[in-house]
């Protein structure tokens, strides 16, 4: 007769042949195809617990067979909100329940949890908002290069026909005071610009405000000539029309922006001969006020000249009641009076150089805080958003978008943005992708409508559990040493952060320090990028698939832990079901492995025994958790020939022998797991020379009757061994 030792390790060292040969046994997938087939039309605990096959199916995967006639008690589990400490399945001793629980998704109302709707993903979102803060600076560098378009070449215009005639010059002109060029008649813009403004009558003060300072930013004749020894603009008509064409192209706030800000102040000092030539500046004295933080809206010209005139010596002056007024104050050299003194200038170089950093320095920040503020306002609009008109009638929403993608809200309609966004980006005949315009693509591609307009599942490369399972393992490989656990904490942390932002498999397996993360964390050190797309790609449902046939273990928890479709791309959420697919998967490969547990019990149930407690023993934490468990209490006093007599001891008192037999921390190594296994193996030969106890009582305890409470059961299951 083969020895318990003998037949625990025939099976456990050929064990994913075993489990495939019983997967294959006709009763084994005939309930699993069921459970496959059935698991998806549970929306409640009523659908689950109504059908007998698909409950008893999980019942048994997850160790809990011989409750599967306490429904009431099992309802009660499945109900428990498991975020609630208090809550039932968490105050339950033993834990087997808890794990049962977290298997499924159902509410304490007792429906199918919907899942988290979301209009856009997470790495969509942050990668829309780079582009909105890009298109700051774009829209800056853009303004920038027709406005020293306009001042190389507006020098050159002799006439207003020559003007009209040069389209770039013509559309920036009209740009900076607002007004369409597309739109506007070339033949009306002309009679504007050789309007007299003298006269009541003429075109430009017919036609309103936005054309008489048109008409006013240069000096036609009315012929349309330029006279003899005059010019078309003189160089502070140029310099207000690309200040007012930066405001007008919305890149007032831009990096460059400020950089010609700082080049016309700097200009326009030249000629400044007191205070009071600057304070009556409008554009001197904002500059000004924006290097002192002041909001130019603001402040006066009263306030500007007090910071400006100033004696830096009195205590009480007004530019001594602020550092930062102080300063501004030191970068100029105006007397009390605002005078200067014979031969000085306003500024020497190294004064405007400060001035100018302090400009850059608010400037900058005042457009950083806005552009923050409108960040921060998407990112908490977003949350709320499950259609996609709820998007279109938010003004800030819909503006911030199309300026992520730099489309003009006047080029296009709603309506045609709502086309794009409910399209496919995926399908080459979608209306985003006939219009032939990657904006539009790139636009529908960032959010997540269905073709009604409803937000659909989040695509999400890892859940909050598996991101932790993963974090843990890493951990677990870690040394003892401060500077190891050091390391390895900031990578967790790295990893905690960065894992979410992903939207490929390329990406994962591109960064070096996410690819050594799980690398490390599952075991796989020797796999290669081929290799880890294959895993990570792999349907667990499917037994054809990649990482099903490796028969790896390393290679299904990996998978398991990741959201990757078969393409790569992440995989939405799965909305509205009893189970996830990773569930799932656990729920078969653990009725697969009951399954071996108990055709090894009907031979010897010291090897059904044996084979348990290698499966758990990485879960041991404690000697209370072998103290929770019978399965794992029977191989452990089997094993160290403690007394069955000892769980008529206080509790406290049963784990302190145990503690002192072993370390529980050895469960973590696998060798020594199967040094205490074959231990236990030899005593329970010992001790088993005639008809072993059957598998269900020492496993599951005798079995209790149909007929007890559901109170009953829960005081059951609360007991502590030993009565404490």
């Amino acid at each position: 007769m083969t020895t318990t030792l003998a037949s625990f390790y025939l099976i456990n060292s050929n064990l994913q042949r075993t489990l495939t040969t019983t997967a294959n046994k006709p009763m084994v997938a005939r309930e699993t195809e069921y459970y496959l087939a059935n698991i998806g039309n549970v929306k409640s605990v009523d659908d689950f617990l109504a059908n007998d096959r698909v409950f008893k199916y999980a019942m048994k995967a997850w160790g809990l067979e011989e409750m599967n006639y306490a429904k009431a008690f099992m309802r009660k589990v499945l109900e428990s909100d498991l975020n609630d400490s208090s809550s039932f399945a968490n105050k339950l001793t033993d834990k087997r329940y808890l794990e049962f629980a977290k298997a499924f998704n159902f509410l304490p109302t007792g429906d199918v949890e919907l899942g988290t709707l979301r209009a856009q993903d997470s790495g969509s979102e942050d990668a829309m908002i780079g582009l909105y803060t890009q298109q700051r600076i774009s829209k800056g560098e853009t303004a920038a290069a027709e406005a020293k378009y306009f001042s190389d070449n507006i020098g050159s215009i002799t006439s207003v026909d020559d003007l009209l005639a040069n389209e770039r010059l013509f559309n920036f002109a009209l740009t900076s005071q607002g007004l369409d060029a597309k739109l506007a008649s070339v033949s009306a813009i002309r009679n504007v610009l050789t309007s007299d403004l003298n006269d009541p009558n003429s075109v430009a003060n017919v036609y309103g405000e936005k054309y008489q300072k048109l008409a006013a930013a240069f000096s036609f004749a009315p012929d349309g000539s330029v006279a003899p020894g005059d010019v078309a603009q003189t160089d502070q008509q140029t310099k207000q029309m690309m200040l007012a064409y930066y405001e007008a192209t919305d890149s007032d706030q831009s990096p460059a922006a400020a950089a010609f800000k700082s080049a016309y102040f700097n200009q326009a000092m030249a000629s400044v001969s007191n205070v009071d030539d600057l304070v009556n500046n409008s554009f001197l004295r904002d500059f000004v006020a924006t290097a002192a933080g002041l909001n130019p809206l603001y402040t006066t010209a009263a306030t500007i000249r007090g910071i400006l005139v100033s004696d830096l010596d009195d205590p009480d002056s007004i530019a001594n009641q602020s550092a930062l007024h102080k300063a501004v104050a030191a970068t100029f050299n105006f007397n009390t009076d605002g005078s200067l003194d014979s031969g000085v200038a306003a500024q020497d170089t190294a004064q405007a150089k400060a001035l100018s950093d302090l400009f850059t320095k608010y400037h900058d920040g005042d457009s950083i805080s806005a552009e923050q503020a409108s960040t921060d306002y998407y990112r908490n609009a977003m949350k709320s958003i499950q259609h996609v008109d709820t998007l279109l009638s938010d003004s800030k929403l819909y503006n911030f978008i199309l300026s992520s993608f730099d489309i003009n809200p006047d080029d296009v309609s709603k309506t045609k943005i709502k086309r794009i966004l409910l399209s496919d980006p995926s399908s080459p005949t979608s209306y985003a992708n006939l219009l032939q315009d990657s904006r539009f693509k790139d636009l529908a591609a960032a959010f997540n409508f269905d073709s009604d307009g409803f937000a659909l599942g989040a695509r999400q490369v890892q859940t909050a559990d598996g991101a932790k399972n993963a974090i843990a393992l890493y951990k677990a490989t870690l040394g003892d040493s401060s500077s190891a656990q050091t390391l390895g904490n900031a990578e967790a942390q790295y990893y905690d952060r960065t894992i979410l932002t992903l939207s490929s498999v390329d990406q994962l397996l591109k960064n070096d320090r996410l690819k050594s993360f799980i690398v490390k964390a599952y075991g796989l050190k020797d796999a290669t990028n081929d290799t880890l797309r294959k895993i990570l790609t792999s349907d667990l449902l499917d037994e054809r698939s990649f990482v099903n046939k490796s028969g790896n273990e390393a290679y299904k928890a990996l998978a398991a832990d990741f959201k990757f479709d078969t393409d790569g791309s992440v995989r939405r959420a799965e909305l509205g079901v009893a189970q996830s697919k990773p569930d799932i998967m656990r729920t078969r490969a653990l009725y697969y492995r009951q399954a071996v547990e108990e055709d090894a019990g009907n031979e010897n149930e010291g090897v059904r025994l044996a084979l348990y407690f290698d499966r758990k023993a990485s879960s041991i934490t404690s000697p209370y958790s072998i103290l929770a468990d019978k399965a794992l209490l029977q191989v452990v006093q089997t094993a160290l020939r403690l007394p069955t007599q000892m769980s008529l001891l206080d509790i406290d008192r049963q784990a302190d022998m145990i503690s002192k037999a072993l370390d529980v921390k050895d469960f973590k190594d696998p060798s020594k797991v199967q040094a205490f296994l074959t231990r236990f193996t030899a005593a329970w030969e010992m001790d088993n020379s005639t008809a072993s106890q059957s598998a269900a009582s020492i496993l599951i305890g005798q079995p209790l009757e149909a007929s007890i409470s559901t109170s009953l059961l829960t005081n059951i299951q609360n007991l502590r061994l030993g009565g404490a």
